[in-house]
């Protein structure tokens, strides 16, 4: 039975993964209604079976517990009376006491400001959450045919936003509108290099497996290796064909950490030529060639594509500010989940004639919605992060440690992306960063121990 349900939840979570980027990346209502059902299915499945049982280390499950827990308090109704004493109420109390002269005469308000936005945000949490328990449910060989399938997302993503980039025509594209601008079926170009950047370590440890596998024949060896060297090296090319600054100064950094991060001095001795060969050469070669594109990016791209506020001083300082403002002016409790683009109106600068949707940087926005439990939030993930990586790198060495690994580099990266933009209120992108998390704190119980088959091999070649 349990098998069965394996079986089923594989095929619920690629239909998650192929499905969460098509419809303008999660968000349309259609596209985020589907999702949540598609999550709702994951996780029922593996409530069934009780899938997850022994794989979910305790740390993990009481930060899950914690942070649901947090979210959901603020739905809790307060008496209008102490409501309104709370930090950042009083402008708010003062117009509903107008609307409504009786609205302190035994009245009930969420901690929420607007308890509906934060109903639709912990709804939104039902595909990453299902996506999570997936991951963390599943033996390796069943998460590694879901890698598979976000390999292939990712790289029919690259395929179609170099099509709209180098072709320009959208009746090719499924009439997806990009102006021109490298999208894919993404809205935000800096969220789909986020995308890309985060799934490209995962290419190039499948690479790793493939090179330093014993098991395989020496024809299929280098036809996976070379496979999936052009599939990294999709991954990277695409990030500079857009205008995104962060994009590229983390593909740089990506290219040197993703290597050194992922390996051991013995692998590197056998994978650094190769890699060599296939993502660094290979894109410089691209890069020297595409002389337009190398141009658009230090020249014409900044200059005529980026937003006038952008041109004359980055936009987003004066947003980090004035967040900041509203922090402190909600804090400690904060103004409740999804709620920041309706409570952001009101510290916005006169100045910025734009409408702010997000705050350009996730936790910022995070610490405004929902105060000193988003930062707790914030620190017990990069704890169980960094506590993470203490162990991986304590760990003997297998097939299925390298994706773990390039998992945690790619989490690293989106990470990062998420100080200078607000990639992960992306559904998709949340879809895929929870899928990331999984992997990299996957483990495997020793009674129900399945390796890849590079695993032998490489574990062979280290007591050698």
């Amino acid at each position: 039975m349990r098998a069965f349900q394996e079986y089923l939840l594989v095929l619920v979570a690629a239909a998650l993964l192929i499905f969460a980027p098509l419809l303008r990346s999660g968000k349309t209502s259609l596209a985020l209604m589907t999702l949540e059902l598609l999550g709702i299915a994951l996780l029922l499945i593996i409530f069934w079976g009780n899938l997850a049982k022994g794989r979910l280390e305790k740390p993990v499950f009481w930060f899950l517990v914690f942070g649901l827990g947090c979210a959901l308090a603020y739905l809790i109704p307060l008496p209008s009376i102490l409501w309104e004493q709370l930090p950042g109420r009083a402008f708010y109390a003062e117009h509903l006491q107008w609307l409504n002269p009786e609205f302190t005469q035994g009245s009930y308000q969420s901690l929420s400001l607007i308890p509906v936005r934060s109903i639709a945000g912990l709804l939104a949490l039902l595909a990453p959450l299902g996506i999570f328990l997936t991951a963390i449910s599943l033996p390796e060989r069943k998460l590694t045919w879901l890698i598979y399938v976000l390999l292939g997302v990712a790289l029919g993503q690259a395929i179609l936003s170099m099509g709209q980039y180098f072709i320009q025509d959208q009746d090719l594209f499924f009439r997806v509108r990009s102006g021109g601008v490298p999208l894919g079926t993404y809205i935000n170009q800096n969220h789909f290099v986020a995308f890309m950047e985060m799934v490209e370590p995962l290419a190039l440890g499948l690479m790793m497996i493939a090179i330093l596998s014993q098991t395989m024949g020496t024809t299929l060896r280098i036809i996976l290796a070379t496979v999936f060297g052009l599939i990294s090296l999709a991954l990277t090319f695409t990030p500079l064909l857009t205008t995104s600054r962060t994009g590229a100064a983390l593909l740089l950094l990506s290219i040197f950490l993703s290597f050194w991060a992922m390996t051991t001095p013995e692998i590197r001795k056998r994978v650094a030529a190769p890699i060599v060969a296939l993502r660094f050469v290979l894109l410089i070669l691209a890069v020297v060639i595409q002389l337009k594109v190398l141009q658009q990016i230090v020249t014409v791209t900044y200059a005529d594509r980026l937003a006038p506020q952008a041109t004359l001083g980055d936009l987003r300082w004066t947003l980090y500010s004035t967040t900041w403002t509203a922090i402190q002016n909600f804090s400690p409790v904060g103004s409740g989940p999804g709620t920041t683009p309706q409570v952001y109106r009101l510290f916005q600068p006169h100045d910025v004639n734009s409408f702010v949707n997000h705050t350009h940087n996730d936790y910022l926005e995070l610490l405004l919605d929902m105060g000193i439990l988003g930062a707790l939030i914030i620190g017990v993930l990069i704890f169980i992060y960094l506590r993470r990586w203490r162990q991986l790198w304590q760990d003997q060495t297998t097939g299925f440690k390298l994706l773990k690994t390039g998992a945690g580099v790619g989490i690293l990266l989106a990470l990062l992306y998420s100080l200078t933009d607000f990639g992960l209120h992306t559904p998709a992108n949340a879809v895929f960063f929870a899928l990331l998390f999984g992997i990299f704190l996957h483990n495997e119980p020793i009674a129900n121990t399945q390796s890849l088959i590079p695993s032998s091999s490489i574990d062979h070649e280290q007591k050698q």
